[in-house]
């Protein structure tokens, strides 16, 4: 489509000084001449590659980063190679995988730019390669992860009794303490504020209280109340209820199994009563 004489400007930029010069006058008044028409653009132009390169440019340094701290983690491990190499990547894989996120969108957005504009934008192919090779590693760090699932699993709850008995041994050295001052160990919990006004109660890594028992001695006082001469602290355990298996006990500064303590509280009824005697026969 051919321009009209209406569409082609009066005046051209001078390219030494940037006034504005007639177009039928070809010296400025800076003194910048024109020799010849202004240079036309290349007939072939390169595509741009900046998207699909930084794309590729992230996943080669991101494999190279975790390889390399990969490898020192294995090598430094006390662990066999296949559990440390997997241990390692469930661990690096909070970092790599944010990363291959962006890696995926920088692809993205250079596919999508040279589908909308393919003489501009180029790289569609290493776009799409570079977002396949991103996918597949982020599924190899899924498929990992999901195999540490039950050792993640397993440390979590280790975790909560590790929190739930060391509270535990917390509270027993407060209750020792409260027995070497006044004889005896305390009635209730809250009775050791008296010794320490600051004392805050203790909870279990569930955010509940635990239970306190005291037993009395099975010889009577002469003078006075019996003093308590033994205690549990329990925890609830993850259930919440009172006498189930995953109660944590603490017996007199020792922690014991539920059944154990089920079994001093009631140690007749493990055995059956005896019955009448048969006479002898002849």
């Amino acid at each position: 489509m051919k321009k009209s004489v209406r569409d082609v400007p009066s005046v051209r930029a001078c390219p030494c000084c940037g006034r504005d010069v007639a177009r039928d006058r070809d010296i400025c008044s800076c003194g910048a001449r024109w020799v010849g028409p202004s240079l036309v653009g290349p007939e072939n132009p390169v595509p741009r590659l900046g998207a699909p390169l930084t794309a590729l440019a992230l996943l080669i340094l991101g494999v190279i980063v975790e390889g390399m701290l990969v490898a020192r983690d294995v090598y430094l491990s006390e662990y066999i190679w296949t559990e440390a190499l997997a241990r390692a990547l469930v661990n690096y894989s909070k970092v790599f995988v944010p990363v291959g996120v962006v890696v995926l969108c920088i692809a993205a957005w250079g596919m999508r730019a040279t589908r909308r504009d393919p003489q501009r934008y180029g790289g569609r192919r290493l776009s799409r390669t570079t977002a396949a090779l991103t996918l597949g590693v982020i599924v190899l760090h899924a498929a990992v992860f999901a195999t540490q699932i039950p050792r993640l699993l397993e440390n979590r709850r280790i975790k909560r009794l590790a929190a739930t008995r060391a509270n535990l041994y917390h509270l027993a050295r407060a209750i020792e303490a409260y027995k070497e001052q006044y004889g005896t160990y305390p009635r209730r919990l809250l009775d050791l504020q008296e010794m320490d006004p600051s004392f805050k109660p203790v909870v279990d890594y569930w955010g509940r209280e635990f239970v306190y028992q005291t037993t009395t001695s099975a010889i009577a006082a002469t003078s006075g109340p019996p003093p308590f001469q033994n205690y549990q602290l329990i925890s609830k355990g993850p259930d919440g209820i009172l006498g189930t298996a995953d109660d944590i006990v603490l017996q007199d500064d020792v922690l014991v199994s539920p059944a154990a303590t089920a079994q001093e509280r009631a140690p007749d009824a493990l055995s059956p009563p005896p019955g009448p005697r048969r006479p002898p026969t002849r």
